[in-house]
């Protein structure tokens, strides 16, 4: 069951978007999903899987790509979304069957990657935050993430790139370039 979001919902996702779209959502605009702790997601703490986070975030960032348009421009292309870096904090628990919502923004770009910001929220406030460094890849290799918003919303240039974005981005390089 721990893989149900990956290998169903996702595709379902895909699938829906294409029978009958999600609202609209501008590129740089915050996209809100309402969830549930199930007994699924759940380790011996009866508390939400540290890992089912990331697996939760995969479907909020498709979700994402699927309200700012940009899935069905990915799939029409046949480009790869891949990961390249995640970083996450985590506040608070979020128990058996507790309501949480999960916000996902597209933050800024670079020459090769798009950051993107998610929030957990519960009852008692902020539960996590992570982002999410991410790019997209044709048999060609990387496309430039200017090319992908061109397909979506021309002449839109990023915002600039936040000082912790730029903090975690030389952590990584570093640690990157001494292994």
């Amino acid at each position: 069951m721990s893989h149900f979001i990956s290998f169903v919902r996702i595709p379902g996702l895909a699938l829906r978007q294409h029978l009958r779209p999600l609202a609209r959502l501008g590129v740089l605009d915050e996209d809100r999903l309402h969830m549930r702790v199930w007994p699924n997601d759940i380790d011996l703490n009866m508390h939400m899987n540290n890992a089912r986070y990331l697996n939760v975030m995969d479907y909020a960032r498709t979700h994402l790509l699927a309200r700012t348009r940009f899935l069905s421009h990915i799939i029409r292309s046949r480009w790869q979304p891949l990961v390249g870096a995640v970083w996450i904090t985590y506040r608070r628990s979020l128990p058996l069957f507790s309501a949480f919502s999960l916000t996902s923004r597209i933050v800024c770009w670079d020459e090769k990657w798009f950051y993107i910001e998610q929030t957990f929220t519960g009852r008692n406030g902020l539960v996590a935050i992570g982002w999410v460094k991410g790019a997209l890849r044709d048999s060609n290799g990387t496309v430039d993430p200017q090319r992908v918003i061109e397909g979506v919303a021309p002449g839109l240039l990023s915002p600039p790139m936040p000082e912790a974005i730029s903090t975690w981005n030389e952590l990584t390089r570093e640690k990157l370039a001494g292994g």
